[in-house]
């Protein structure tokens, strides 16, 4: 049997590995849990979103419009988000024994707005999608992996290789409002703290090259130095955190 392999997306390599696209809903039994609390958790996320919390995605170039995609949460990439939880605790109870769960967001896509196609971080997690305000149907409202584009519905999960191209669309009149989580692989659970760490190195590099594009002219040996400093801090810091923090 051919060992899996990890992807992430700040070492510069290409994505070619030849994996599926979405995963099986059946496969994961978290899935009936999640599907089951799904009135409880859409009460919670509505009202979250109703107080105007949510901030705009830090890569402005994903999307159409400015400012269309929004997000906040309680857990990313295993660092835990302490002063939203009193408004999604019942949600957080429900999820929180999913094993290998290291992310819990809310994404709001306002009307009219595209999200760009793009890849993820990495191929190390499931991306899970439990849609919570759908406006309309395929074409208005629809979501594709590569050439395969699903409906979104209200309590449904979708689970899906965030490595893979994918682009969102929500042409409706309404916002668009999904819960999203991050879990890792069966296959790669014992590697938990380490991908988180690379993981947040990679969004902090995307971060840093908006800013600044010069750094990605860099020499390849400063660049992996640093990235190994950063992923060593992190690895520290997520144990700490998962210690002392996590409810």
């Amino acid at each position: 049997m051919n060992k899996p392999q990890l992807w992430f997306s700040y070492t510069l390599l290409p994505y070619n590995l030849k994996e599926e696209s979405f995963y099986e809903a059946n496969d994961f039994e978290w899935v009936k849990s999640l599907e089951g609390n799904f009135d409880l958790i859409k009460t919670e996320v509505l009202d979250f979103v109703s107080k105007d919390s949510l901030s705009p995605y830090f890569n402005r170039d994903l999307t159409n419009k400015k400012n269309s995609w929004k997000t906040d949460g309680i857990l990313h990439w295993g660092f835990f988000a302490k002063k939203n939880l009193p408004y999604l605790k019942n949600s957080w109870i429900a999820v929180k024994s999913i094993p290998g769960l290291v992310s819990f967001s809310i994404s709001l896509l306002k009307p009219g707005s595209i999200i760009k196609p793009h890849r993820g971080d990495t191929n190390a997690i499931i991306r899970v999608h439990l849609p919570i305000k759908i406006p309309e149907g395929i074409p208005k409202c629809s979501f594709t992996v590569e050439n395969e584009t699903r409906a979104w519905e209200e309590g449904k999960v979708i689970l899906f290789n965030d490595a893979k191209l994918h682009h969102a669309q929500n042409l409706s009149k309404e916002s668009r409002i999904v819960l999203i989580l991050d879990v890792i692989r069966p296959e790669f659970l014992n590697q938990k703290t380490s991908i988180c760490a690379q993981v947040i190195n990679a969004l902090k590099w995307q971060e840093d090259t908006q800013k600044n594009p010069r750094i990605r002219k860099l020499p390849i040996s400063i660049l992996k130095g640093r990235w190994a400093i950063i992923r060593f801090v992190l690895r520290i810091l997520l144990r700490l955190n998962r210690w002392f923090v996590w409810p």
